[in-house]
């Protein structure tokens, strides 16, 4: 099988992966959303401090994702340095510590974002979560197909000092096969209601 052969076996098989796991999701009641992301973001501040880091990369819930809300309340309150993704152009993203968290706009894709702030460089950050569909087996995040995290981190996926790479997920979003290709960003750490698994 050739090298592009490869490359569309991996993208279907990712595409039927990513279908049904958003399926599953979307199907998810409000309240059930509500009650697993208070486990979740539970257990993955009592192992990271989430709360307390000086710059912590978060990102607005949307389509039933793990919500962040409690933790970014707790942050706020504090005046910790937290920063939320912005899309720009040419499939561009940057990270954005907004100066009024209640001043936001919607992207393209309906999802909040900063309206102003500072520019918060990745390297600057102690750890990110990534809001991601599925985990593979190896820990590869499978994303939305946009790209975006994987332009924006790339470069520094090698750097001793980079930060910690999270995922906040449901415990269905772990995939049990391989199905990473060379682009895709390996997580340091997943955590759902059930699971913790470190990558690193």
């Amino acid at each position: 099988m050739s090298s592009g052969e490869l490359v569309l076996v991996s993208t279907i098989v990712k595409t039927e992966y990513r279908k049904f796991i958003l399926q599953k999701r979307n199907a998810l009641e409000v309240s059930k959303v509500l009650n697993l992301s208070k486990i979740i973001t539970r257990i993955a501040d009592l192992e990271l401090s989430l709360h307390s880091i000086k710059t912590l990369g978060c990102y607005f819930s949307s389509r039933n994702e793990v919500d962040l809300k409690n933790l970014v309340t707790k942050r706020l309150k504090k005046n910790l340095i937290t920063s939320f993704p912005r899309i720009g152009h040419n499939h561009s993203m940057e990270l954005i510590a907004p100066k009024n968290i209640h001043k936001l706009n919607k992207n393209k894709y309906g999802i909040s974002e900063p309206s102003d702030g500072n520019t918060i460089c990745p390297l600057e950050h102690e750890i990110i979560v990534i809001p991601t569909v599925g985990v593979d087996s190896n820990g590869y995040r499978l994303g939305y197909g946009g790209g975006y995290y994987d332009r924006l981190l790339g470069s520094i996926s090698q750097t001793n000092n980079k930060p910690l790479l999270i995922g906040l997920i449901y415990d269905f979003q772990f995939i049990d096969n391989s199905i990473s290709e060379e682009h895709d960003i390996k997580l340091d750490m997943v955590f759902s209601e059930q699971q913790i698994k470190r990558f690193s």
